[in-house]
């Protein structure tokens, strides 16, 4: 996992050729797994000798990666050069003005940063990160975006699951405890930002029985009015449940895993939802709620937002 934004180390030091180039490698990565050299230079209108140097010094500062024992000299665009470009991005449209290089959450799949933008607004900036020695483990989650998927790269699998998520917060922000989302580029979810403390953070004794109780209750509450929707998580837990510090409400977090509930798996993960949550406020704050008395509303829920109820 990333924890350091090295993109805003970088970024000062780019020239609008360095971008090109950041572009050309990206787009050119479509087609080849190593970008050679000269289609680099001809996509950013450039000679070789410019490329390579300007090449040079984006691969010391970590933004692409150099192979030359292929036959010929190739580059691959780093998640730090994905970073870059969707920050760039990001700034052009003026949805971000700064960002803090200080993450302030570090998850299975992505750092969040705390950004501004141009009003003087603070936004959460959460970079997706799949890949690495954990690649497969994390590709088991994320499942979903492979099918009919022939491309192989870890950044293109990010930005997958980057769209994903915007779309859900799109889709739910207007029913339910969920972050507003504020706009989406590459493998970059930019969305409100809201002081909060996840579940799993708080000490065992930091929640009396009955706090923990009417937590409990607004979680299954704001969940039911989710499946009801139409959409299952497919990762509820205590990391993804946040309790808000102005007005003590909650907040569900993380949707780059969720599915509709079209699909009939959803009903056997909305099980293993519920009972991962009850364990988990059975287990720290001794809040017993069977499952067998929630799952019937659940199950209704489900029924109808298939149209089966």
């Amino acid at each position: 996992m990333v924890s350091k934004l090295l993109a805003l180390e970088a970024y000062p030091n780019l020239r609008d050729l360095d971008f090109r180039i950041l572009r050309g490698v990206e787009l050119n990565m479509r087609h080849h797994r190593w970008v050679p050299l000269e289609d680099i230079a001809r996509f950013t209108r450039t000679d070789i000798e410019t490329a390579s140097f300007r090449l040079g010094k984006l691969d010391d500062w970590g933004l692409v990666a150099r192979r030359s024992d292929i036959g010929y000299i190739g580059y691959q665009l780093t998640i730090h050069g994905y970073d870059v470009l969707a920050i760039r991005a990001l700034a052009k449209k003026g949805v971000i003005e700064a960002i803090n290089p200080a993450h302030v959450g570090v998850g299975k799949d992505a750092d969040v940063y705390i950004g501004m933008t141009p009003s003087g607004e603070k936004v959460a900036v959460k970079f997706n990160r799949i890949g690495g020695r954990t690649a497969s483990r994390r590709a088991g989650y994320h499942g979903h975006v492979f099918q009919d998927k022939h491309h192989t790269s870890w950044l293109y699998v990010s930005r997958l699951i980057a769209k994903k998520e915007y779309e859900a917060l799109t889709l739910l922000s207007p029913i339910a405890r969920v972050p507003r989302p504020v706009a989406w580029n590459r493998h970059v979810v930019v969305m409100e930002f809201i002081e909060g403390t996840e579940l799993a953070e708080l000490r065992d004794t930091d929640l009396a029985r009955e706090e923990a109780k009417e937590i409990l209750d607004r979680v299954l509450e704001e969940y039911l009015k989710i499946v009801r929707f139409g959409i299952v998580h497919s990762d509820m837990s205590e990391f993804n449940v946040v309790l808000t510090h102005d007005e003590g409400e909650i907040l569900i977090i993380d949707w780059a895993q969720h599915i509709t509930t079209a699909r009939p798996e959803s009903y056997e993960l909305l099980k293993r939802d519920l009972r991962v949550v009850l364990n988990a406020f059975r287990r720290r704050w001794r809040v017993e709620k069977r499952f067998e008395d929630v799952w019937p509303e659940f199950e209704k829920a489900w029924l109808e937002s298939r149209g089966e109820g």
